[in-house]
């Protein structure tokens, strides 16, 4: 008798969540984007929720998507907030617009962290002298000959997915605390997933891409400018991953990359 009472008050549960849609009450207007701070308390809370497994959705699956794409991961987040909050939210244009426009904030967010890691470990030099313009020429040209930004031992090729950037802005931009979407959203990132790494690599070379004049211009981190590049590299992956399935070595590198990146936060809670 217990188990079928608890499965009728499930499903009881499930048919009042799907039979009522509660709307949104907006508190404050104004004729800027829309803010979900604009909301009553209850939409704030499903709206978190919502948005978080959004950026995590986003950037396991598809971090540089087309319409289609974007539209789909929205659906699976609205109905696994729905799930987490109990709430079933009718889901506005506002509402849906606040949450898909997390996509660019997450890719620029990724970018501003890995500007100063790029200089610094690269070694390029913020300089007018000619000397130093040719060099940082020199050196985006060869970093990005053959994708060499990716290897341990640079023009040697050896070690690919193993440079120490990469490890880096991993911890740097999804385990960095316990509020951070590898953490939060652990099961999206357990094992790294090939099209968050490869969304690594291609913004990686967007950084590199500033300094393509000898001297760093800004450049922005669009999906207009950099599918082409998040493509070519998601491929490449792809590529490595068939012709070494054998010693199964890109699954291993992606298992790494997640320990590696939740031992960090680990021991940053422990301290």
């Amino acid at each position: 008798m217990a188990p079928t009472s608890k499965r009728r008050r499930e499903s009881s549960k499930e048919d009042i969540l799907e039979a009522t849609v509660v709307k949104a009450q907006k508190l404050v207007e104004h004729e800027g984007r829309p803010r979900t701070r604009d909301y009553d308390d209850m939409t704030q809370e499903f709206m978190a929720a919502v948005i978080g497994e959004y950026r995590a959705r986003l950037c396991a699956e598809a971090p540089m998507p087309d319409h289609v794409a974007e539209t789909s991961l929205l659906d699976a987040s609205w109905v696994q907030a729905c799930k987490a909050t109990g709430l079933n939210l009718y889901r506005s244009p506002q509402l849906a617009k606040i949450v898909t426009s997390r996509g660019s904030q997450v890719r620029g967010q990724l970018k501003t962290k890995l500007r100063p890691l790029v200089e610094a470990i690269f070694g390029f030099h913020s300089s007018q002298s000619k000397s130093a313009i040719k060099k940082n020429r020199s050196l985006a040209e060869g970093l990005k000959d053959g994708s060499n930004f990716a290897f341990k031992v640079l023009h040697h090729y050896m070690g690919f997915l193993k440079a120490p950037l990469i490890q880096k802005i991993i911890n740097t931009m999804w385990f960095a605390n316990k509020h951070d979407d590898g953490i939060k959203f652990h099961k999206h990132f357990m094992p790294f997933p090939y099209p968050a790494l490869a969304l690594v690599l291609t913004a990686i070379e967007c950084c590199i891409d500033e300094w393509s004049t000898g001297t760093r211009t800004d450049i922005p981190f669009t999906i207009q400018e950099y599918r082409g590049t998040y493509d070519s590299h998601l491929k490449c992956l792809q590529a490595f991953e068939e012709a070494t399935k054998v010693y199964n070595i890109l699954p291993a590198i992606c298992k790494r990359l997640y320990e590696v990146g939740r031992y960090v936060q680990l021991y940053i809670l422990d301290v």
